[in-house]
């Protein structure tokens, strides 16, 4: 057994970050590909991706123990720009201020037509600025999809047989934060008393995507039993099995798939009930984290 040196705070890191990026980029593309129908969409991916980044940013910060090591990783001894190559977390820490930067700006163009912040003097350059607001959301889309993959390939860059196993790991936080990502929308959705075929809609999205989910899952599962059957262990008969079994797979995947599923196909066109898609996103939300939590613990402990 090793020594734990990444604790919770680290697995509320990741689940956290990679929420907020997928709100972001859920919303930026449904709107995208919709030809602006879905603006609202896109605005309540920003205000949810951006805070959320920035509250990462700091449990990164206070855990590092040291607020001046996060600079670090940008800047060099000179005070310039400094990335290496070589460093995941000189990678991530560019990907998130670059996101910080751009997301931030795109998330002050919705703020800035809000009626509670009109007038506001720091908010006037980014008023009634459709023309940069899709310049900004477009500069912050690579790097929010890249974030939600980076979760997963910085513990898949360190020596913990579980983590550096199987290629699959940054696929499945990918899907995993997508569909938290789509989860939080459906929540504020249903929270505002929004259109219940837009909550439909993005239920059926979410749908696919925990199929994609548990499929990634069931190949990563595969592979790490063949190269690395100990760390296997631990999650399918061992210490981390009940959470992974309960919590993850059954509670946080299949359930949640089985009710959007009956959800979609009982529903009449004009009689959509919004309790199931809530109860599923709940769940969704919940199995995501116990995700980055099983995942986090399991590779230290087969470490």
């Amino acid at each position: 057994m090793h020594e734990i040196a990444w604790p919770v705070i680290i697995a509320i890191y990741l689940f956290v970050a990679g929420d907020g990026v997928a709100a972001f980029y859920t919303g930026i593309l449904a709107n995208t590909f919709s030809k602006g129908k879905y603006e609202r969409i896109a605005k309540i991916g920003s205000y949810i991706g951006v805070p959320l980044i920035i509250l990462g940013l700091l449990m990164l910060i206070i855990d590092l123990g040291r607020p001046l090591s996060f600079w670090h990783f940008v800047l060099g001894e000179n005070f310039l720009p400094l990335f290496r190559v070589s460093s995941t977390m000189s990678l991530g820490t560019w990907l998130l201020t670059a996101f910080t930067i751009f997301g931030g700006g795109y998330a002050l163009t919705w703020l800035a037509e809000e009626k509670f912040a009109r007038g506001w003097p720091v908010l006037k350059y980014f008023s009634s600025r459709p023309g940069l607001r899709k310049i900004l959301g477009y500069l912050a889309l690579p790097f929010a999809v890249l974030i939600a993959c980076y979760t997963g390939v910085l513990l898949a860059s360190t020596a913990a047989p579980m983590w550096n196993s199987t290629p699959y790991l940054g696929l499945l936080f990918l899907l995993s934060a997508t569909s938290a990502g789509l989860s939080s929308i459906i929540l504020i959705l249903a929270a505002t008393k929004s259109d219940r075929h837009l909550i439909y809609t993005f239920s059926k999205a979410d749908a696919i995507v925990d199929i994609l989910e548990l499929v990634v899952f069931i190949i990563l599962m595969i592979r790490l039993s063949s190269s690395a059957p100990e760390a296997a262990a631990l999650l399918l008969n061992g210490e981390f099995s009940t959470l992974f079994w309960l919590g993850i797979v059954a509670f946080g995947l299949v359930v949640p798939l089985v009710m959007e599923i009956y959800e979609l196909a009982s529903s009449e066109k004009n009689v959509i009930n919004t309790v199931v898609p809530v109860l599923s996103a709940v769940l969704i939300l919940i199995g995501s984290f116990l995700t980055r939590v099983v995942i986090l613990y399991a590779g230290q402990a087969n470490f």
